[in-house]
């Protein structure tokens, strides 16, 4: 199975690579590479023959991030995308409806916070902590988190610094005391000498159970393309299930799509993640509630801004697949 990238640019102007009645089903992505987290199931069940299998042609297209991959679905650049749940509600916050969550790949990035070795919940309080930049998502979380540790984070200095590996570099350097990252980010680190995990992905999601990737389409993929969108859906969620139920198929997958990676990084990933997969579609109703109140009350949509979740949320396509090939009771309670 060949994965096809279509670049994103001559997606935006415009520029038509197959005829549309022969269109594959295109998922926007904002990785250009498999990343090192549960995520990687939309890269992996294309390579793996998953889509294949479920009767889906599948191409993935990259985009270099959350706001180029809402304009390319918009405009007509992809069927689906994975995007953040605070992208897609920024949208409605502006009175855009048009796209909706029908599953997660990744409910929750498995964020940790890691430190200088010596630093402490309270020390942190007068440290400086790297974000990606003032109110994005791993600013707000981690101070959620922090702060349910007792640091105080009013107190603290945030130095805005962008990706997590540019946070990762800096860390390392000892140019801030701590700094939160993905648990892959951090494992592929060259030297994590005088380093320490601070908080682990489990515990900063039990802190913090906030939804933050969800793939969304239009409504009108959703009348036209429905059985399409239902076979992605089987597709990924068989994926799913099959590393959640051995984790070496995932290091074997992912040691072909990142020869990069050492491949004792991957094993130590791989039983990190035994219970992060979305066995059954990700997406649950109530995992967004919750997610729905915590941006509510976070102010980061503004003001009294108030979005249901039955208004950016369709559970039918999933339930249809639910239907057909069962509910896994290895995880991701379905709640509705």
């Amino acid at each position: 199975m060949k994965i096809t990238y279509i670049a994103i640019a001559m997606v935006l102007a415009g520029l038509s690579l197959v005829p549309v009645a022969a269109a594959p089903f295109r998922i926007i992505v904002t990785s250009t590479e498999v990343p090192l987290v549960p995520n990687s199931v939309l890269h992996l069940a294309l390579s793996e023959g998953y889509f294949e299998r479920a009767g889906v042609e599948v191409e993935l297209v990259p985009a270099a991030q959350t706001p180029m991959a809402i304009t390319a679905l918009l405009t007509g650049g992809g069927e689906m995308a994975n995007i953040s749940v605070e992208a897609l509600l920024g949208l409605y916050a502006r009175g855009d409806k048009s796209l909706v969550a029908v599953g997660s790949t990744d409910k929750a990035i498995p964020y940790i916070i890691a430190a200088r070795d010596g630093v402490s919940f309270d020390s942190l309080s007068n440290g400086t902590f790297g974000v990606g930049r003032e109110n994005s998502l791993d600013y707000t979380l981690s101070r959620l988190v922090l702060q349910s540790r007792g640091t105080r984070i009013e107190e603290m200095t945030y130095v805005p610094l962008g990706d997590p590996a540019v946070r990762a570099q800096a860390l390392a350097q000892g140019r801030v005391d701590a700094t939160t990252m993905s648990i892959g980010v951090f494992l592929a680190m060259p030297d994590r000498t005088g380093l320490d995990i601070l908080v682990d992905a489990a515990e900063f999601y039990r802190a913090a159970p906030v939804l933050t990737k969800v793939n969304v389409v239009s409504a009108g993929v959703l009348k036209d393309r429905a059985g399409e969108v239902d076979a992605v859906l089987e597709a990924l969620t068989l994926a799913a299930r099959d590393f959640a139920g051995d984790p070496q198929l995932w290091v074997e997958a992912m040691a072909r799509a990142r020869p990069d990676v050492a491949p004792e990084t991957l094993a130590e990933l791989s039983g990190l993640y035994a219970k992060s997969w979305t066995v059954n579609g990700g997406l649950q109703l109530s995992d967004a509630n919750y997610t729905q109140t915590w941006f509510e009350e976070s102010g980061s949509l503004g003001a009294d801004v108030k979005i249901p979740v039955r208004f950016w949320t369709r559970f039918e396509p999933m339930d249809r697949v639910l239907e057909k090939i069962g509910v896994s009771e290895a995880g991701d309670a379905v709640t509705r």
